[in-house]
């Protein structure tokens, strides 16, 4: 697989472990007020509401650029093959009546599509070089 799409899957895949673990995890403050104040400057809850406040963000990032994808195939294939890993590669190239080799071509222009509205921009430029085989 190329450099440029393992990249932008990677994202895919971060934001798939993010919204799993989001769910497992509760980062409210439990009911129990605790009046004996800790001895360090940190606020534990604080620390904790940032960091679920900050992967909430990203995970509002990406479903914001796969809502843009104008093309309903491509978000269909982020969503339900990459993230959700509802389908496999077979049953959507059945579903499109497609060979295998055109749907790793779709695949690969949704990831595109994706990258673009999530500004990957760096990765396009790369993707956008002449391959160099040695």
């Amino acid at each position: 697989m190329r450099k440029d799409i393992k990249e932008i899957r990677q994202v895919l895949k971060d934001y798939s472990r993010i919204k799993r673990d989001l769910k497992q995890v509760s980062f409210l403050p439990s009911s129990r007020f605790d009046a004996v104040r800790s001895h360090s400057n940190s606020n534990h809850t604080e620390s904790k509401f940032i960091y679920h406040a900050d992967l909430s963000w990203q995970l509002h990032r990406v479903e914001d650029a796969i809502d843009n994808i104008k093309d309903s195939k491509y978000r269909f294939i982020i969503n339900k093959y990459i993230i959700k890993k509802k389908y496999s590669r077979k049953e959507l190239c059945d579903r499109y009546n497609i060979s295998l080799r055109s749907f790793n071509s779709m695949k690969n222009r949704a990831l595109v599509e994706f990258a673009k509205n999530y500004g990957l921009n760096s990765v396009l430029d790369e993707m956008n070089k002449p391959q160099v085989y040695e």
